[in-house]
């Protein structure tokens, strides 16, 4: 495990303590002076830990934070924690000063008190949330029952489709297009899904339902009743798109594979259309060309629900979020707030993080640097908005497992929409009354 020996000796601080210095949510609570969350620039360490934001090395950690952050306050030192998990290290009591995540995460860190309220901070340093994506502003505002800020967004994260131009090429079929329809994608597949000179091509894989459960903005909980959601119109018609792709003939084989991945699209590359988010395929994008595997691969919009059109995948976003335990958390605001100077996103923007600045213009400058994406229709992702997101709940990794079994058992078992859907629903209950006895 790499962890700076001030680190631990700076945090060896108890849970019942934090329990103590965080309120429902970790909101931190002080009466010392205003001039409290000014760095005085004394020389310090801040330790960071990734938690699910692509942030793999010290080395990335000092691309993203390191480099902006020293040229400002060269007595800020970036420690990468590494070898161990949060589980652990909430257990050891040895949290780090900032974690870094994606929205996604959020609501769990926030059960387990792991984030204090930046609001005071943000206002006495007047940093202009306005300037940021109104979707993730609006969406980290939803954490907070009263207004509080968890964390400081950085980097956006938008859905793509990308597509194997070879195959539609092989098979003389129109490639997609920016504002497609599920159902019109689903024409397409039907069209691309052959086989070939004892191939067989396939023409889509969405991968698992709360890809487009998210998309539709559908909950998984009415919250209200504290009962699962996962039936009805909007996910029998979520569900009814899965039913297409599975009777096209060849997606789904004689041993009952049915998801493909990423891998076959890129590695295998007899995977015509895939729906995925654009910095995972960024960050993939190298080892392809490096491996000298590439292809004329493009690019489309996220495709839309024909009754939501220009709504693409839902929201997400890489955050930073301050621990209630950090003795260093005037510095480690300091450090943050770093990464959203314009300047700073206009360099991030340019290599693989996608800027969180509203500004579109310097969206469509992503990754120029790399040449990734050069004769690519870079800009066709941006033709739609993303997705609203339902209010997130501590049921929600759990449901998302029940309706991933439910598209399973509709195909290895055969079983139609209603009947997986209303199982699914009936799982989701259960676990509600177990963890509800807790």
């Amino acid at each position: 495990m790499s962890i700076h020996k001030g680190f631990q000796s700076g945090i060896g601080v108890v849970l019942s303590a934090l329990l103590l210095l965080t309120g429902c949510g970790g909101k931190e609570t002080s009466s010392a002076p205003n001039n409290e969350n000014v760095y005085n620039n004394e020389p310090v360490t801040l330790t960071f830990y990734n938690h699910n934001a692509g942030i793999l090395s010290q080395a990335d950690l000092d691309a993203l934070v390191a480099k902006p952050v020293k040229s400002k306050y060269p007595n800020i030192e970036v420690q990468y924690v590494s070898g161990t998990s949060l589980d652990k290290l909430i257990t050891a009591n040895q949290l780090p000063d900032v974690i870094l995540t994606s929205n996604y995460y959020l609501h769990d860190l926030l059960q387990q008190n792991l984030g204090i309220d930046l609001n005071d901070r943000i206002k006495k340093q007047n940093i202009d949330m306005n300037a940021l994506e109104p979707e993730a502003v609006n969406l980290l505002k939803k954490f907070g029952k009263n207004g509080e800020i968890y964390g400081i967004p950085y980097a956006m994260n938008y859905g793509v489709m990308a597509y194997n131009k070879d195959i539609f090429d092989k098979f003389a079929v129109p490639y997609p297009k920016d504002n497609m329809t599920w159902n019109e994608v689903m024409e397409l597949a039907r069209k691309v899904t052959r086989m070939d000179q004892g191939t067989q091509y396939i023409g889509l894989d969405i991968g698992d339902p709360q890809v487009l459960s998210r998309a539709y903005s559908l909950p998984v909980v009415d919250d209200k009743q504290e009962k699962a959601a996962l039936t009805g119109d909007p996910y029998k018609k979520v569900f009814g798109l899965y039913d297409q792709l599975y009777t096209i003939p060849g997606i789904v084989d004689g041993n009952k594979k049915y998801t493909y991945g990423i891998d076959y699209f890129l590695k295998d590359q007899k995977l015509a259309m895939y729906p995925y988010w654009i910095a995972n395929l960024t960050t993939r994008l190298p080892q392809l060309k490096e491996a000298g595997k590439d292809f004329n691969w493009d690019v489309v919009s996220f495709p839309s629900f024909d009754d939501k059109r220009g709504l693409g995948r839902e929201i997400d976003f890489h955050m930073a979020m301050i621990t209630p335990t950090s003795s260093n958390k005037d510095a480690a605001f300091a450090a943050i707030q770093t990464l959203i100077n314009e300047e700073v996103q206009k360099s991030m923007n340019k290599g693989i993080r996608l800027t969180i600045l509203k500004d579109q213009n310097l969206k469509k400058q992503f990754a120029s640097e790399t040449k990734l994406y050069e004769g690519k229709n870079l800009a066709g992702i941006f033709a739609v908005k993303p997705a609203p997101l339902p209010e997130a709940t501590r049921y929600d990794t759990k449901m998302y497992s029940f309706l991933k079994e439910a598209a399973k058992a509709m195909v290895t078992e055969n079983k139609d929409i209603n009947t997986v859907l209303r199982e699914a629903d009936e799982k989701g209950n259960m676990h509600i009354l177990e963890i509800s006895k807790q």
